[in-house]
This record gives C-alpha cells, structure tokens and sequence, in this order.
C-alpha cells in the first residue's frame, strides 16, 4: 500500500523504480525483481543503476494472533530484509547513497500518556517497541558503512487501499461505528499521500539523518476520530465505545495495537522543510471519500 503511494509519487517526478517482490512481473512501467528471505536469495540486477533503496518489508503486525512463532516472524521479517538488503550491496560494491528505511511510532511503546513523544524521546518496553528498536537497528550496517540513513516512524495510515480506514469504513458507513476501549486513547493518523510524500522529501533532501516521526499535526483521541469518520460519512455515531476486554477476546494480545496510543510531535519532519497537504483530520477524511 505505502510502496505504491511512493511510487507513483516518484513516476510523476520523472524517477526510475524497480521493486523487490516475492513474485515477478510488472506494475505500470515498474519492473518487479524477486527475492526471498527463507532463501536469502536476491535477483542482484535489481540493483543496477539504483542510487538509494526505500526499504518497507515486513510481516503485517495484526495478520495473526501474536503466537511467540509469530512475533519471532514479525522481527525477523524485518531484520533479515535488511541484513540481505545490505549483504547483497556490500558483496557487490553497489554504490547505494542513500537508504529511507520504515519503523513506527510504537517505538515509544503502547502507553497512556498526556506527553508528546518525539524523536528524542527514549523507547518503550513492550512488543512493539521491541520490534522497532531492532527493526532501526538493523539499519546499523547502512549507516556504519557511510549510507545516508533516514528512519521514518510512521503513525496510523489513512488509505482507501487497505489498513486502518479500510477496516473502518464497512461498520461506519452502515452507522456501526463506535469508539474503542476507552476512546480516550491518542490516534496518531497520517494520510497516505502525506506519508509517501515524507518518504520522498527524505530520499531527495541530503541533510535529513537519523528518526522522523511521521503523523498529522494535531493529536485526536480514538474518540474524536471515530466522532470525525461517522460524520464525514454522513452516519450517526450511537454506539457505545467497544470495551477492551471484548477487542482482547477477539484479538488476543495485539489488541494493544488500538486500544492504546500516543502523541505524537511532528516537529522534525516539518523544521526539515515538509509541509503536510492532509494535516487537518477533517480534510484528510474528506479526501479519502473521493
């Protein structure tokens, strides 16, 4: 979903792309290389003439209950991609400047907090924070060997393509919709063109390094934005909010991921000269409603 959206951010400004996939092929006029991570085996021609990668893999986060296998897989979906994406450039001598590589704003882990994280701001302890600090340090490697390396902690995306609002959007248009757990739990959002267009900002601007968070100016509450969806949708929003031991019950421990969140500062990515098209939450819904 999100490499897409960079992607045909990118066609426009006249960039080449390839992409690494698990299956050959085309999309629009980009070709897909394969690779596989089981395997460690890369198609090493994907890499001819590339001057910087934007690494997304990884394994969905609420595809599966959190088994131990399956958190052991989430990790290692996104570590190993990396260890292969930078044995392969190492092995070959690729000249790759520069890398923009994924992590989240679950960085700072799953708590309740009136305080608004930013990117100074020390890890969490749980799950997830755990999966983002190895997911950023597995970005190391890049970054020792002198690779212009951008991280972009990415908060909830908004696409009519598939996450959060996608699953959303069935329950609130027949009037459904209700707030989550508390409702009073931060919902760090950011719309899908803004996110690719952060991506891009890193990959052409050479004095960006180092962690961005990436999420909407304004904090809401899952409250408010479940109050903000039902209306841009011209529903009603009755229901009362869905109790937390009932999202545990259906989706075991990583229910955490929407039954907590924080705030989130924004403050870096803007100071390096983005300037966000969806930054008001009412807009941003209403663009997606197009």
């Amino acid at each position: 979903m999100v490499g897409r959206a960079i992607s045909e951010l990118l066609l426009k400004k006249g960039h080449e792309i390839s992409w690494l996939s698990r299956e050959k092929g085309n999309w629009r006029s980009i070709q897909k290389f394969r690779w596989d991570l089981k395997s460690g085996y890369i198609d090493e021609a994907a890499f001819t003439g590339v001057e910087a990668l934007i690494h997304l893999a990884g394994t969905g986060i609420i595809d599966k209950l959190w088994t131990n296998a399956f958190k052991k897989e989430i990790i290692a979906s996104r570590v190993k991609s990396s260890q292969l994406l930078f044995d392969t450039i190492s092995k070959n001598n690729f000249e790759i400047k520069t890398l923009v590589g994924s992590s989240a704003v679950g960085y700072y882990g799953s708590v309740q907090s009136e305080h608004c994280y930013s990117e100074n701001d020390a890890p969490g302890s749980d799950f997830l924070a755990q999966t983002c600090i190895a997911w950023e340090k597995s970005y190391a490697p890049f970054i020792n060997s002198g690779i212009r390396t951008v991280i972009i902690r990415t908060g909830v995306v908004l696409s009519k393509e598939g996450g959060a609002y996608e699953k959303m959007l069935p329950a609130f248009r027949l009037g459904l919709g209700a707030p989550l757990a508390s409702g009073k739990q931060y919902f760090p959002w950011i719309h899908i063109k803004d996110l690719a267009g952060i991506f891009i900002h890193a990959l052409l601007h050479e004095n960006m390094s180092g962690p961005y968070n990436a999420a909407a100016s304004r904090p809401v509450n899952n409250r408010e934005f479940s109050r903000e969806l039902a209306k841009s949708l011209n529903r009603p929003l009755l229901l009362p909010p869905v109790p937390a031991f009932v999202l545990k019950l259906a989706l075991g421990e990583r229910a955490v991921t929407i039954t907590s969140g924080l705030k989130i500062n924004n403050k870096k990515i803007k100071a390096a000269g983005f300037e966000f098209e969806f930054d008001d939450l009412e807009n941003a819904l209403k663009n997606l409603r197009i």
